[in-house]
C-alpha cells in the first residue's frame, strides 16, 4: 500500500500514454487509436470530466465522464461515470475513491447534479465492490442489447 498523497487533476494531452498503459496492464491489450480519440474528445468536455489521479510522482489512474440530460429516459440532469482505471499495484490505496469523490464534487458544485451514474458488468465483482463501497446502489435501468449481424 503506498502512503503518499493522491493528487487529483484534469487529463492533459500529455497524460495519453501513461493513460494508455494503465489499460493495457488492466485489459491486456494496446488500444493507442482508442486513447488518441477519446483524449481528443475530452478536450472538447469540461476539464472536471476528465481526470487523473497522481501519486508517487506519476499518473496511476484515471476517469473519465459526462453529463446527460433526458438519456435512457431519465428526465434529471445526471452525471455518468463512464471509465475509471488504477494501475492494479495502487488499487487499495484509495486513488478510485479519490478519483469518484473529485467527480462527485464537481458535479455537485459545478452543474448541480444529484445524480451520477455508471454501468458496469455483473460480471466483474471487483467493479461492482468499489461502487456499492463508495455508495452507489442498483438503480431502475436495465441494459437491453442485440448482436449486429
Amino acid at each position: 500500500m503506498h502512503r503518499n498523497s493522491i493528487d487529483i487533476r484534469s487529463v492533459e494531452a500529455t497524460d495519453r500514454e501513461a493513460i494508455a498503459r494503465i489499460d493495457e496492464i488492466i485489459t491486456g491489450r494496446p488500444r493507442p487509436e482508442y486513447w488518441r480519440t477519446r483524449l481528443e474528445m475530452a478536450a472538447l468536455r469540461p476539464p472536471w470530466m476528465s481526470l487523473v489521479a497522481e501519486t508517487d510522482g506519476r499518473v496511476v489512474g484515471f476517469l473519465f465522464g459526462w453529463v446527460g440530460e433526458s438519456e435512457f429516459g431519465m428526465a434529471a440532469k445526471t452525471a455518468w461515470i463512464d471509465l475509471v482505471g488504477v494501475e492494479p499495484r495502487y488499487r487499495g490505496a484509495r486513488v478510485g475513491q479519490a478519483l469518484v469523490d473529485r467527480f462527485l464534487q464537481s458535479a455537485g458544485e459545478l452543474r448541480a447534479i444529484e445524480k451520477v451514474a455508471t454501468l458496469l458488468d455483473l460480471d466483474q465483482a471487483d467493479v461492482r465492490e468499489f461502487f456499492l463501497h463508495l455508495g452507489f446502489h442498483r438503480g431502475p435501468m436495465v441494459q437491453l442489447e442485440k448482436t449486429v449481424q
